[in-house]
């Protein structure tokens, strides 16, 4: 066999295996690009509500972004479709959005590696006394590819003894401190929650049920304020966006 026929012999050959290799190496890029940037360090995934009486029950999703990208990250609401064990729905994010808002219109950046606890969706408890269990998803995803996403599911259960294992508290406490959107206040009675800016101006009032109640702070413009559970005694919030 000539030296010619010898090459072309091994050129027909080895194009099938030189093709496959492009291809498999095309493959690993293709699965690397639309890798999941993101993903859930903790959350709550069930939500307990008292279904006798109206309140405001929220939970909180931490992400991590996993890759080694920083990323702007929004959210959605994917599925939002009450039939009985909540009445309707909001969520915080880079602020508080309304029950009729699905998208957040701002986004909150997270760096690589960094964890951000920045979300809480909200639910309000009906008044029907049924037991009954709902669910809501949310969607958190890269703005630079919204194909690079999380789903997220929460269940929301009802009855009318539920929802109350969070009066077991002790003292109250207010967090996070500094708050970006939302506070989180446990109380162990009903109270009213008073917010000063530093002229002694009242900013905010909220009532609160015993156990944990989520405020929203996100109207707030950042800096230092007074907050107090029972109008005599006072202690410093910081609301930082």
């Amino acid at each position: 066999m000539s030296c010619e026929m010898r090459s072309l012999y091994l050129r027909d050959k080895l194009e099938p295996m030189r093709n496959l290799l492009i291809l498999l190496v095309f493959s690993i890029f293709s699965l690397n690009i639309s890798a999941q940037s993101l993903t859930v360090v903790e959350q709550d995934t069930v939500v307990e509500v008292n279904s006798t009486s109206v309140a405001d029950y929220g939970f909180h999703i931490k992400v991590k972004n996993t890759s080694s990208e920083d990323l702007e990250v929004y959210v959605r609401r994917a599925y939002n479709s009450p039939t009985c064990a909540y009445d309707s729905a909001y969520f915080c994010w880079d602020y508080c959005y309304g029950a009729d808002v699905d998208q957040s219109i701002g986004y909150v950046s997270i760096l690589s590696g960094d964890e951000k606890n920045d979300f809480s969706g909200h639910v309000y408890s009906p008044t029907s006394s049924a037991t009954c269990t709902d669910s809501t998803r949310y969607v958190f995803y890269n703005g630079k590819d919204p194909s690079d996403s999380l789903s997220v599911w929460v269940q929301i259960s009802a009855g009318p003894t539920m929802g109350t294992v969070d009066v077991q508290i002790s003292t109250d406490k207010i967090y996070p401190n500094p708050a970006r959107n939302y506070i989180t206040v446990e109380t162990a009675k009903s109270t009213q929650l008073y917010i000063y800016n530093t002229l002694g101006a009242l900013v905010k009032t909220k009532a609160l049920n015993p156990g944990k109640n989520a405020v929203s702070v996100a109207e707030l413009s950042n800096g230092v304020y007074l907050y107090s559970l029972d109008g005599a005694s006072f202690k410093k919030l910081i609301v930082r966006h």
